[in-house]
């Protein structure tokens, strides 16, 4: 799973924990979790989250490798790694 990181300013923590397609977002108090294993090839999936903003903006399946864009937050001063995160493999 390839994963990319868009930063966004916000005081409400938010953090993931990844388990093979799975990933499961906690944002303040609340959790949430998308598991994208039955996403077919050549398709976008379409997210839905209790969590408000959805931390998920965009997962998709491209030759086999899982695709997936998620939000990340950081404070007021953050450091460049906060401002431009690298993105993961996973």
């Amino acid at each position: 799973m390839r994963i990319t990181y868009i930063p966004q300013r916000s005081d409400v923590p938010l953090s993931y924990e990844f388990s093979g397609e799975t990933i499961t977002a906690a944002q303040g108090e609340a959790t949430d979790t998308f598991d994208l294993s039955g996403l077919p090839d050549g398709r976008e999936a379409i997210i839905d989250s209790g969590l408000d903003p959805c931390p998920v903006l965009s997962a998709k399946r491209v030759s086999g490798e899982l695709i997936v864009t998620l939000r990340t937050h950081h404070g007021p001063s953050p450091t460049q790694a906060e401002a431009f995160p690298e993105e993961e493999d996973i």
